[in-house]
Order: structure tokens, then sequence, then C-alpha cells
């Protein structure tokens, strides 16, 4: 049986199988330096796999909240986090159902490869879920990938264009930055984009 990537059980399965490419085994490098550049604040991570990024900003002693659907990412997070002795929230939901007591909580939302393994037709759902979680003024910390892949050739990962990023956050959002960053790991190098957007 195929399950859609819209379905927890696709996700579940990949964990099953050890078909976790998205997975870098550890921190994400362009993170772990962004990190030491902003304010320690209340930060959600959407999709948040097994919970490395998660568990980096909490012992940089971030309060974060860690979403994914998939009961293996959940349980890898909650381990992760009680190895590191660090406290992170650690929430199994769809991010297209999240409680209202979470709407306007946030100072931060950290995005790498959520954005990608939502079907396109749903990216203006993510941009209000973002909007609505994030605190006035609150910040998306989005690493965007795959930048050379065309939406057309299907998912996921479904593929990213920057003009389609500004088309869709320019008109909730102030773009504070945009850098094609040199910490990418080697099979990213020149193919993700990190960008700060600053909600109106």
């Amino acid at each position: 049986m195929i399950h859609s990537e819209e379905k927890s059980e696709f996700w579940e399965d990949l964990y099953i199988s050890g078909d976790t490419t998205w997975d870098l085994g550890g921190p994400t490098p362009i993170f772990e330096r962004l990190s030491k550049n902003i304010n320690p604040g209340k930060l959600c991570i959407l999709g948040c796999g097994k919970g490395h990024d998660a568990v980096m900003f909490a012992k940089k002693n971030f309060e974060v909240t860690a979403v994914d659907f998939a009961r293996s990412a959940v349980l890898a997070t909650r381990e992760n986090a009680r190895k590191a002795e660090v406290d992170v929230t650690v929430l199994r939901e769809d991010i297209f159902d999240l409680p209202e007591e979470l709407h306007g909580k946030f100072d931060y939302i950290l995005e790498y490869t959520c954005f990608c393994a939502i079907n396109p037709n749903r990216r203006f759902e993510y941009d209000r879920v973002v909007w609505q979680l994030l605190k006035p003024d609150g910040k998306l910390l989005g690493l965007f990938f795959p930048l050379d892949k065309d939406v057309v050739e299907g998912g996921p990962p479904w593929g990213v264009d920057i003009s389609e990023l500004h088309q869709l956050f320019s008109l909730h959002w102030d773009l504070e930055s945009e850098v094609m960053p040199k910490e990418s790991i080697e099979p990213r190098v020149d193919r993700e984009v990190l960008m700060i957007w600053k909600k109106k």
C-alpha cells in the first residue's frame, strides 16, 4: 500500500525502512551558526525529524517545541533530548492541524526540509500556519531546499524556486536577509537558500 506524503504513514514507513536521506545525523551547521547570532526565545521546529536541531537550540537556552506527525520521529526526538539532558516539548501533530493554543506563542519558526515535503498546492496553507504560530515581529528562519529541482518533477522533495518564495511570503512578511550559505553540507551546496522573514 502506497501512502500519500500528506499522511503520517508515508513518513513512518520511511523511518522504519531507514530511508531518511534528509536526516544529517546531527544538527544543521547553518543553524548552529545562526543560533549564535539571534537572541534565545521560544522556537518551534515544524517537521522536526529526529530532533537534532531541536536539541542543539535547547542547549543554547532556546525554549524549543518540536513538531512531527511520524511516530518514529517523535520518539527519536524525545530520546535525543533525554540523552542530551535538555527540555524539548515534542508534539505528534499534523502541522496543518495544530492546537490553537500555539497561535502567537513563538519568537521563531525553524524551517528545513518541511516546506519541500509539502505538496506545492498547500504552500499557501504553510504560510498561514507559520504566520499564526508567531508572535508579532516573530521570524521565520527558513533554509529552503532543493533549488535545483522543478516542481513539476514531483516529490517529495518538491522543488523550490526563490522567486516563488518571494511571491508567497512577501504579502505577510518583510525579508530581513537572504544568503546562499557557506556551511551547506557537500551534497546541498548551491542547492539551498537561507531566508529570514519577519512577520508584518
